[in-house]
């Protein structure tokens, strides 16, 4: 490559670096600065190290915010993801109505998460909600709960609303990695003898496993940034049964003023996101060789 060329792909490459290092890099960094003191954003900072972070690790709220992070990730990994990849395996069918019911999933990855958040609360609802209402209409009424508030029930009923909120995003994205596959090799496979549930669990899936890694790592960072969802249903409760690490994180930061032990929050939590999401991507690349 020519230097002249080279100088024109550095001029128009640099802007967008330094737009993205002033709006990325350099919230990250100040999180990470803020960090290493005690500053309530009134008094003056208070250099105090890496006392933060002894302090998050003897923690038990966190502890607790961190194993219900994981409870909503295998909601979405054991759940939103198998559930997007049979919707993309039908669409990719060409069933009827294929750009109805594409446009239809869709739906609610465009609708603000405060809307959906409002909207669950109603259908959780102990007296008029919808979910206890058809239970007492169909006989069930045994089975009616105070989902928002019962421990055995709170984290479930809270993920719900994240699943149905990005149910459609990973479903396009999976649609799109099953329209990139050969044809041929379907058609080869049909000739074999292989049956539809065969074809996807033989073929199709590992041929896609890239995809579902990326899903992987989307469902991740969904679950570790997540905290408006926690916020308007249950604000952490009941005794901190449905407290996420983006909540408490939250909570500390800017409800408690307390901004050093909440960016020490943030920094364990993007450190720990990013951990298991290269662990993934490690073991989508096997699975891809």
């Amino acid at each position: 490559m020519k230097r002249q060329q080279r100088l024109l792909i550095a001029t128009f490459t640099l802007p967008s670096l330094l737009l993205y290092a002033y709006f990325f890099l350099s919230p990250i960094g100040e999180v990470v600065y803020y960090s290493f003191f005690d500053w309530d954003a009134i008094s003056p900072k208070a250099f105090i190290a890496l006392d933060n972070f002894k302090e998050l690790f003897a923690d038990p709220v966190f502890y607790r915010s961190l194993l219900n992070t994981l409870h909503l990730l295998a909601f979405l990994v054991l759940l939103m993801i198998p559930v997007a990849l049979l919707l993309a395996y039908l669409l990719y069918t060409e069933v009827r109505a294929f750009k109805f019911l594409r446009t239809v999933y869709f739906i609610p990855v465009i609708v603000s998460s405060v809307a959906t958040a409002l909207m669950f609360q109603f259908i959780y609802e102990n007296y008029f909600g919808i979910l206890n209402t058809l239970l007492r209409k169909i006989g069930l009424g045994e089975y009616t709960r105070v989902w928002l508030s019962d421990p055995a029930t709170a984290m479930s009923a809270v993920s719900m609303p994240l699943v149905w909120g990005q149910l459609g995003l990973m479903m396009i994205i999976l649609l799109a990695g099953l329209q990139g596959l050969s044809p041929e090799v379907l058609e080869a496979a049909e000739m074999d003898g292989a049956n539809a549930f065969r074809k996807l669990t033989r073929i199709i899936i590992p041929m896609i496993s890239g995809v579902i890694g990326l899903c992987l790592v989307l469902a991740i960072t969904s679950a570790f940034k997540t905290f408006d969802f926690i916020l308007i249903l249950t604000q952490g409760g009941p005794l901190h049964r449905t407290e996420v690490t983006g909540s408490y994180m939250y909570s500390e930061g800017f409800n408690l003023m307390n901004y050093g032990y909440g960016s020490a929050i943030a920094v364990s939590i993007m450190g720990i996101a990013v951990v298991i999401s290269v662990l993934v991507k490690q073991f989508s690349n096997r699975m891809d060789r």
